[in-house]
C-alpha cells in the first residue's frame, strides 16, 4: 500500500517540524499560503539560492530581494558570477536550490521580467506552483570563483595525477574542470581511488570519486568533469560541510543588497 506525500499546512511549517525529518523523506508544499510562509523565511535567513538555467550546465548564486504575497512573484538578485546575467532573458527557464534549517529546497520559475539600477540588475520571476523540501544533500550546488580558484588533484588506479580546478561543489559531488589530456582517455563511470581538494588556509578534503559525465569545453579545449563521492570519512566530511558553508558566505557577501524594487 503506498502512503500518500505529507503535506505541510502553514501552521506546521515552524522550526521544530521542519527539522524533523526522521521520518520524512520529502514533502511537496502545492498552495501559495505555504510557499509564501517557507519563501519568507528562507529570506530572513538571507540563504542564498543556487540556480540552474536550462540554456547552461553553470551553476550561479541569487538571493531573493523581494517576496509580492498580494500578486505571487518574487524577486531575486542579478546572478554570480555576472555571466551568468548575459544569459537571462525574459522567458528563462529557472532551477532553484537553497537550504533552510538543514534541510533542501528545489523549485522552478520563470524570468517574467529584467529590471536594472545604478547597483545591478534584477528578476521578477512568478511564484512557483510546486516546491520540493527534503533531505536529500547532493542537489544544492555552489558555484566557485574564477578569480579564486580551488585546486582539485586526482589520482587515478594507475597512479597517473590529473590536476584541475573545482567549479562548482555540492554535498553529493562536485564539478571539476582540467585541461585536455592528450595521453589519458577519461570516461563516464571510471574511479578515481585518490582526490585531493585544497582550498585557502591549507584546508583539505581528501576523498574518491566516480565520475558521472566528462564534457569538452569548445572554446577552451578543456574538459569539465562531472562526478560524486565514493569514500570519504567523517573528519573530511566535516571539512566538505565547512567549505561549502564558507563558499556560500562568501558569495551571498558579493551579492547581497537591502533595496527593494518594483517591476
Amino acid at each position: 500500500m503506498t502512503t500518500a506525500t505529507p503535506v505541510i499546512t502553514d501552521k506546521n511549517i515552524s522550526d521544530h517540524n521542519l527539522t524533523d525529518q526522521k521520518n520524512l523523506e520529502s514533502i511537496k508544499l502545492t498552495t501559495a499560503d505555504d510557499i509564501q510562509h517557507l519563501f519568507k523565511r528562507i529570506t530572513s535567513k538571507h540563504s542564498l539560492l543556487s540556480v540552474l538555467m536550462d540554456s547552461s550546465d553553470e551553476y550561479y548564486g541569487s538571493t531573493i530581494i523581494e517576496i509580492n504575497d498580494k500578486e505571487n512573484y518574487l524577486v531575486i538578485d542579478e546572478l554570480y558570477p555576472k555571466d551568468g546575467h548575459e544569459k537571462i532573458q525574459v522567458g528563462s527557464r529557472l532551477m532553484f536550490n537553497t537550504q533552510y534549517q538543514g534541510a533542501f529546497v528545489n523549485f522552478n520559475s520563470t524570468i517574467e521580467a529584467i529590471g536594472e539600477n545604478e547597483k545591478a540588475a534584477y528578476y521578477k520571476i512568478g511564484l512557483p506552483e510546486e516546491v520540493e523540501y527534503h533531505q536529500r544533500r547532493n542537489t544544492y550546488r555552489i558555484t566557485t570563483s574564477v578569480s579564486e580558484p580551488i585546486a582539485v588533484t586526482l589520482v587515478n588506479e594507475d597512479d597517473v595525477m590529473i590536476k584541475g580546478e573545482l567549479r562548482d561543489i555540492s554535498h553529493g559531488g562536485m564539478c571539476i574542470r582540467i585541461n585536455a589530456l592528450s595521453h589519458l582517455n577519461l570516461n563516464a563511470e571510471d574511479y578515481m581511488p585518490t582526490c585531493l581538494i585544497q582550498a585557502e588556509n591549507r584546508q583539505k578534503i581528501l576523498t574518491s570519486i566516480n565520475i558521472c559525465h566528462v564534457e569538452e569545453i569548445n572554446e577552451t579545449g578543456s574538459l569539465r568533469i562531472g562526478a560524486e563521492f565514493a569514500n570519504m570519512s567523517k573528519i573530511d566530511r566535516r571539512e566538505l560541510e565547512h567549505l561549502i558553508a564558507k563558499l556560500e558566505r562568501a558569495i551571498i557577501q558579493k551579492i547581497k543588497r537591502t533595496d527593494k524594487k518594483e517591476l
